[in-house]
């Protein structure tokens, strides 16, 4: 197992222990918020990170004691800004608090253990003056009572507003992790079939597709800009390969499509030999069929796929820009290699 796919499956573990652990209750705030950094971490969420790291160690200050702006930012975004009434001005301010939420989960069950600590139990007056004293005492307790209770539910809901923000983070994670299995899953099945009709193509055309994974290996940023190149140049190879296997017999040097625009299909023109190439077999096919369907978008991929694989001719290519591209070059080749082998089929 890669360490890669080790890392996605800590993650996905991570993600359970704090969705059933805040369904349940069965997990503090504060574990829920180490064990959201830990998928932070692993997924190299970068901004989940700085989010987290605000959440465990607190929100940053300037020297004139007021938040920075980015702690600002980050703390209104996960919820923790609130509007209040400024009783001088009469005007509505935001605030954010700031509590740590282990300091909140402290504050809760400390008030909570000490608001049985003040009562009337005990309490004993005599003479004149008992009477008032008894109903002072009671009204003390009273608001001490309300007040505490108050500033316990104002805890509680800041509490529960930072254990839904980490509980509502481990559940977005969750479901791109999943997705992405299955994304990788389903690929690898599709990459399965591809390869089959890969195998049909010429020795030379299989050499350049080792040589696209070969140079995407090798790490060399200088490479990139040649994996498009080769990507292009793969593609040319199998438009050449296709128009001559459908189209045997064909010696004209234009191509007549449905809508009645001929288009030039000699020499280098391989984008006009594809979209030959795939009417005829959409032609081979039944008519409504989800074969001639599946050519709808090939046409339009072709001039982007083109244009992609042409940049590395004139330009600096990052990593992402050549995976892109041969996921590109791979998909739409496999998909055209695959229509062929349904119209021989049926």
């Amino acid at each position: 197992m890669s360490e890669n796919i080790t890392r996605k499956e800590q993650a996905l573990a991570a993600c359970e222990k704090v969705i059933n652990g805040v369904e349940d209750n069965t997990i503090s705030a504060h574990a829920s918020l180490l064990l959201c950094k830990k998928i932070a971490r692993l997924v190299n969420d970068e901004e989940g990170q700085e989010w987290l790291d605000y959440e465990y160690n607190g929100y940053p200050r300037e020297d004139n004691g007021h938040l920075s702006n980015s702690a600002w930012l980050i703390g209104k975004k996960h919820g923790r800004t609130y509007k209040k009434t400024d009783n001088e001005t009469d005007t509505v301010k935001e605030y954010m608090f700031c509590e740590l939420v282990a300091e909140l989960e402290q504050s809760i069950e400390s008030i909570k253990a000490s608001i049985n600590n003040y009562s009337t139990q005990g309490f004993s007056v005599a003479g004149d003056g008992a009477l008032l004293a008894t109903a002072r005492m009671n009204d003390s307790v009273a608001r001490y009572t309300s007040n505490t209770i108050k500033q316990i539910r104002d805890l509680e809901k800041r509490l529960s507003i930072l254990r839904s923000q980490y509980y509502d983070y481990a559940v977005k994670w969750q479901i791109q992790l999943l997705f992405g299995k299955t994304t990788k899953t389903v690929f690898e099945e599709y990459q399965e079939k591809v390869d089959i009709f890969c195998n049909e193509l010429p020795l030379d055309s299989l050499r350049k597709l080792k040589a696209i994974e070969d140079m995407l290996d090798d790490g060399n940023p200088e490479k990139y800009s040649q994996i498009l190149t080769s990507c292009r140049r793969l593609w040319s190879d199998v438009a050449k390969y296709l128009f001559g296997l459908v189209l045997p017999n064909y010696t004209e040097t234009t191509f007549l499509t449905k809508n009645g625009k001929a288009i030039d299909v000699s020499g280098d023109h391989d984008n006009n030999k594809l979209s030959a190439v795939i009417e005829v077999l959409q032609d081979k096919s039944p008519k409504n069929t989800l074969v001639g369907s599946e050519t709808i978008y090939l046409v339009d991929w072709i001039e982007q796929i083109s244009k992609s694989q042409s940049t590395g001719v004139h330009s600096n290519v990052t990593r992402e820009q050549a995976i892109q591209c041969i996921i590109h070059t791979y998909i739409a080749l496999g998909d055209i290699l695959s229509l062929k082998n349904k119209t021989e089929n049926m």
